[in-house]
């Protein structure tokens, strides 16, 4: 008996625990940009997951939005502010799979932060360099701002 309800506990409690295994995703793919975060806004909380998102089909399509279909995007990268300076790893496109797993050269970045399961968009005010991913490409963000 003890070993059934052991069994069962163990199953729940991993079903339970893996619900949000999106954000954990992240594919090395070889080739990746860093980026700086200087400072946030008093929105962000110790704890709070920062995220840079791709899309993962058509670029030009303008339809994917990060609020409405979230799963269009899939994560380059992402990072757990603890109140302090940090850089992130962004991944790009591994070319030699089928599959889109990273940025590609030039692609806009979706920066979100994740509270409650949700993606928050944000935006980055950039000290040097721009909002577009590229291959080994080092950028500083003097803040991140609530919205778009």
């Amino acid at each position: 008996m003890f070993k059934t309800c052991f069994s069962i506990f163990f199953c729940i409690s991993l079903n339970v625990c893996a619900q949000n295994t999106k954000v954990h995703n992240i594919v090395n793919t070889g080739i990746n940009m860093t980026v700086a975060i200087l400072a946030v806004d008093s929105f962000i909380q110790d704890g709070d997951t920062i995220v840079a998102l791709y899309k993962l089909n058509d670029l030009s399509s303008q339809t994917s939005n990060l609020l409405s279909n979230p799963h269009d995007f899939g994560v380059g990268g992402f990072t757990v502010w603890k109140g302090e300076r940090l850089a992130i790893a962004i991944w790009g496109d591994d070319s030699y799979s089928n599959d889109k797993d990273g940025f590609l050269t030039n692609e806009f970045i979706n920066w979100a932060v994740l509270k409650n399961n949700k993606y928050i968009p944000v935006q980055m005010i950039y000290k040097t360099g721009k909002n577009v991913w590229q291959p080994n490409g080092i950028s500083i963000v003097d803040s991140l701002k609530l919205g778009c």
